[in-house]
């Protein structure tokens, strides 16, 4: 058996794997960004490469993961991702060395199949509840600093809604400016679309 014929079920069921995670489950989202899309199919493919490429040779795995942890922080580093983003692209990554290594286990494939489409299946129904449970996240920057206390809520609550126009449901204070009379908020709301930040 060629290499080729060896890495190319493992690389057909991580591409399969990858379009339906991303493309018909975080990409569908409205919380998603799609800026983020072709980063996590690109780390699913190249990860399975690398990881299946040198699968025979010693320390494979600890050697993929060190490899993509400086590609990783190169570039990802440098920029505040959102912690759903980043379980996505630990998603991305971990999924095609789990591919990558059946052939080192004694897993058949059907069993790797179902195993994909287990975590798939996971990751939809969990992003979906949680979707449901607290709507899109926006973050804020409000200027009437005195609405912000506790006994004052209901009331930020309510300019929120009438300010931004959408079905506020919650809101946590993030950080306060006293210096410019601010603060950061995070809001979560009903809406298909995220407004534009608001000031």
């Amino acid at each position: 058996m060629t290499i080729f014929n060896e890495i190319l079920p493992g690389l057909a069921l991580t591409l399969g794997t990858a379009l339906v995670i991303f493309v018909l489950i975080y990409f569908t989202s409205p919380r998603s960004r799609p800026e983020f899309l072709f980063s996590y199919l690109v780390f699913s493919v190249m990860a399975y490469l690398v990881t299946s490429l040198l699968r025979d040779v010693q320390l494979t795995l600890g050697f993929s993961f060190g490899l993509l942890a400086v590609f990783t922080l190169l570039r990802y580093r440098t920029e505040l991702i959102p912690i759903r983003e980043m379980t996505f692209l630990y998603v991305s990554i971990t999924i095609p060395f789990i591919n990558a290594l059946y052939l080192a286990t004694r897993m058949a494939f059907t069993d790797l199949i179902m195993l994909n489409a287990g975590v798939a299946i996971f990751l939809f129904v969990l992003d979906r509840i949680l979707f449901l449970y607290f709507g899109i996240t926006q973050t804020v920057y409000y200027e009437k600093i005195d609405l912000i206390r506790t006994e004052n809520y209901a009331e930020l609550l309510q300019d929120l809604r009438e300010r931004m126009g959408v079905n506020v449901k919650r809101c946590v204070v993030e950080e306060v400016d006293f210096l410019r009379d601010s603060a950061r908020l995070t809001v979560y709301f009903d809406q298909q679309a995220p407004p534009k930040k608001c000031k």
